[in-house]
């Protein structure tokens, strides 16, 4: 099809029988580049063509009358499987991928050069042929969707699909998902799926697979490692650990939060230690102190439902009394949950204290957490802290306002009875509160 080529270059291309995804050598005075030929943007200046290094950089090369381009290797087609390949399937370990959208499973549109969904997890499999040519890959092509627009009902379709991939054999599951609310994902999963006897493992990338730097190659072979070798079960994130293609880093799934916008390290552990870090398929682990062994005996269950009559408000220098009218109104429209980020030790204004003993008084469960992100919530210290205590309020620990918000969502899911509901919230149920904080630079 040479997508997004015209005039010369798409002639010469085509007289060498040359196609998107071939394997080919283009010579130049600078150098010789071997590659697969990649789609390019339409819109741009034409005169060049894009090229998918082995190490997964894509590169732009100009042609000119001196440039030479040899075929080297046709894109191979797919193929059955004969009988004896078939029943070698079925020896190895079966790891399933999960599609649920985001700039992984993204690709350019090179009309425009914008980045829209893709939905084929072949696209990302075929990063890593060497990985996963001794599994057995289960492919899941769930959702197609950008992380922005994830909610409970899909986090409950995901566990869902989670528990019946573990229910039926798999050994690890591996989820591509958007970058943005990623770390919502995981506290969700952390907390529906009980006992997982294999890990889960959230993998994204900050660049779409097509583009070049994209850290999609490296996270996704290191997920496939760690999906295989890992000795501990649990839910985790697995992004880069520094912006070349040295490592990737392992985080617990209650602890992850993205620190950057664009950064291919922007995810970052919060008042914990990694779990691990993963160089060239070598695992090298950081902290594992409260994960649990993998176990093929443990029996996974599930606990899915989540409240979505949930809110999360922000409070601010110089915020207005009226404020207290949103609370109100909150509470009269029967919501179920309210979640401060409030600030420093647990903090909120003076003005809101009433409207927030109105709401746990009607029976809303009503928490602080911190703005700071690191460090713990004491709310006896000042007196602000010591009113909303009176109030009802309770204080989240060291837990990532993310975590809290969504774990207030499950519990209020889970348990009928509020009373049950606060002590379980206040609980560490999936590494997500610590008894105590070391410090960490």
């Amino acid at each position: 099809m040479l997508e997004g080529y015209s005039g010369k270059i798409k002639d010469i291309l085509l007289n060498y029988n040359i196609d998107i995804g071939d394997i080919i050598e283009v010579i130049t005075e600078y150098g010789s580049y071997k590659g697969r030929l990649m789609p390019r943007y339409e819109i741009y200046e034409p005169n060049y063509l894009t090229l998918k290094l082995p190490n997964g950089y894509n590169i732009g090369i100009r042609f000119s009358e001196n440039v030479k381009i040899r075929l080297l290797n046709k894109k191979e087609p797919e193929q059955t499987l004969k009988k004896e390949e078939v029943q070698e399937q079925k020896n190895k370990i079966i790891i399933s991928y999960i599609a649920t959208g985001g700039t992984i499973m993204s690709r350019i549109d090179y009309k425009t050069g914008a980045v829209k969904p893709s939905f084929h997890l072949e696209d990302l499999t075929d990063l890593i042929p060497d990985a996963i040519s001794y599994t057995n890959i289960r492919m899941i092509e769930l959702m197609k969707i950008l992380s922005e627009d994830i909610n409970s009902e899909h986090w409950k379709k995901i566990s869902q699909t989670i528990y019946n991939e573990i229910k039926t054999g798999s050994k690890g599951i591996i989820i591509t998902h958007g970058t943005d609310t990623m770390g919502y994902t995981a506290a969700a999963l952390s907390f529906s799926l009980r006992n997982l006897p294999h890990p889960v493992i959230l993998v994204g990338a900050q660049r779409s697979l097509d583009r070049p730097s994209s850290d999609a190659a490296l996270n996704l072979y290191s997920a496939h490692h760690f999906a295989i070798k890992s000795e501990y079960s649990g839910v985790f994130v697995l992004m880069h650990g520094d912006i070349s293609d040295e490592y990737c880093v392992v985080h617990k799934g209650t602890r992850v939060r993205k620190m950057h916008t664009s950064r291919r390290d922007a995810f970052k552990t919060i008042n914990s230690k990694i779990v691990a870090r993963i160089h060239r398929g070598e695992i090298q682990y950081e902290d594992v102190s409260e994960l649990l062994k993998r176990d093929d005996s443990r029996e996974i269950s599930l606990m899915d439902n989540f409240e979505n009559k949930v809110f999360l408000l922000k409070t601010f220098a110089s915020m207005p009394a009226e404020m207290s009218d949103i609370i109100t109104y909150l509470t009269d429209k029967g919501y179920k949950g309210i979640l401060f980020e409030g600030t420093g030790l647990g903090h909120v204004p003076h003005s809101i204290i009433d409207a927030i003993k109105y709401a746990t008084d009607k029976g809303v469960m009503v928490a602080i957490s911190s703005q700071c992100l690191y460090g713990r919530i004491n709310m006896h210290v000042y007196e602000t802290g010591r009113l909303l205590i009176k109030s009802g309020a309770l204080g989240c620990e060291d837990m990532l306002p993310e975590t809290a918000l969504v774990k207030m969502m499950w519990v209020l899911g889970n348990y009928r009875d509020l009373e049950v509901a606060k002590k379980v919230f206040l609980t560490n149920i999936a590494g997500e509160i610590s008894e105590r904080l070391e410090y960490m630079e």
